[in-house]
């Protein structure tokens, strides 16, 4: 995806509404940080062996992804960082987007998180919105209710899968209880995605 699609996704979600398309500054520093993730995203995609591939010309679209652990580790190495998330996110791209879900603040703003959304590539992406980050939000509670009446895949998906993880890592403390809980999983929920989602975590 090229830097002016990723500036206007993250102009979007920037704005108050989906609509307004109002491009952002992007500095120097955020831009290098931007362009050092993905490089290193790179690197691990297929073991380290698609610099090779594409130097020589190779088709490397059907090469294997870098793995979740891999890519835990890299988000690691930097502290979250919004504008970083959002280009990251806006690449449209299944790694980027991942390392992504690390880098968004704890604070992020609720309406953007609902405005990120549409843009997630996958359910299995929409899966690690809910496990990686949503789970441990300020407003979890809130907004996993909200996504699960949503009627909409990608959030139906991250909210299963927060409030799964919420409750296992929460434990007593938990504020989603089981009955809540369960009547999430036991809901007729028309996509299949969702559906099987929801199977994976009845109790």
């Amino acid at each position: 995806m090229d830097n002016g699609r990723i500036r206007k996704i993250t102009a979007t979600i920037y704005s108050n509404t989906m609509t307004t398309e109002q491009f952002q500054p992007i500095d120097s520093r955020t831009e290098s940080l931007f362009r050092e993730i993905r490089r290193r995203i790179f690197r691990l995609q297929s073991g380290g062996t698609l610099d090779s591939l594409k130097n020589v010309g190779a088709d490397t679209a059907s090469q294997i992804g870098a793995s979740y652990v891999s890519l835990k580790q890299l988000a690691s190495r930097y502290t979250p960082d919004e504008q970083v998330a959002l280009m990251l996110w806006g690449t449209g791209q299944r790694e980027e987007q991942i390392v992504a879900c690390f880098l968004f603040p704890e604070d992020f703003n609720k309406e953007k998180i609902t405005q990120f959304m549409p843009h997630c590539l996958n359910a299995d992406v929409a899966g690690y919105v809910g496990s990686v980050y949503l789970y441990k939000h300020s407003r979890f509670l809130e907004l996993v209710r909200e996504w699960i009446a949503s009627g909409d895949t990608f959030r139906q998906i991250a909210a299963l899968t927060a409030a799964a993880r919420h409750r296992i890592i929460y434990k007593k403390d938990s504020l989603l209880s089981q009955e809540e809980f369960r009547e999430m999983t036991e809901q007729p929920y028309a996509d299949r995605f969702v559906r099987l989602t929801a199977e994976r975590y009845r109790l």
